[in-house]
């Protein structure tokens, strides 16, 4: 796509670079801080029943399956006062389960990046990458033209898939649509299976969004001839 790089405008360019770097780090800082929270949940209460295995050794009332249905409490972790914590009924078992690699709340946590990711990108980063490349005027307020000049010059085989992914999560209770017919990049899941990223397919889409950030810094620096002068 040609492009008119006296309509460039660079500094913008690096800026939005930046941003999106800034935003990649908050969500990627969440979900390895999340992960490790989950991997600590679950070890913590293994361990308490193992200890409880070992120290009353009787199987009626020791055995894994047995302890998976006594209530779990956040007290020993929390005040009852911090986030409505003391009212949360779950089991261990339940508790185990979410959080265990490939659990609900892995799942959870994979589409919620998704999710943020792409509304990052089509409701701010979109446009304003528009903008800065003098692809679409910042006056402009048609909202069909502008989408019309985002679309013929601003699509991307990535954030197509993930605009189809956001939209599963968000309208079809995290089950793949139809549309995932149309997918280029992401090509992990057939239609009616839940989103369940793991920790390898959301590397996949944290390295992909960075490499949008790498794109975008590229395009902030101009270009520079250097005429040698004849002798």
């Amino acid at each position: 796509m040609h492009v008119d790089k006296s309509k460039m405008n660079y500094r913008k360019l690096n800026n939005l670079g930046n941003e999106l770097y800034e935003f990649w780090k908050r969500l990627h800082g969440l979900y390895l801080d999340s992960a490790v929270g989950f991997f600590l949940v679950h070890q913590k209460i293994s361990k308490e029943q193992s200890f409880i295995r070992e120290w009353l050794k009787d199987p009626e009332v020791t055995s894994e399956n047995f302890q998976d249905t006594c209530q779990f409490s956040y007290d020993k972790i929390f005040s009852g006062s911090f986030c409505a914590s003391s009212i949360h009924q779950v089991t261990q078992g339940e508790v185990k389960n979410r959080n265990k690699p490939g659990g609900a709340n892995f799942v959870l946590l994979g589409q919620m990046c998704v999710v943020g990711f792409y509304d990052y990108w089509n409701e701010y980063l979109r446009k304003e990458y528009a903008i800065a490349r003098g692809l679409l005027d910042p006056s402009e307020k048609n909202k069909k033209k502008i989408d019309k000049i985002l679309a013929d010059k601003v699509s991307d085989d990535f954030w197509g898939d993930m605009g189809y992914l956001r939209n599963s999560i968000v309208h079809n209770k995290g089950y793949v649509s139809s549309k995932i017919k149309s997918f280029k990049f992401i090509k992990w899941f057939k239609q009616g299976e839940e989103i369940n990223l793991s920790p390898e397919m959301m590397r996949k889409i944290f390295l992909a969004v960075l490499q949008w950030r790498k794109k975008i810094i590229d395009e902030s620096i101009p270009e520079r001839k250097f005429i040698i002068p004849k002798s």
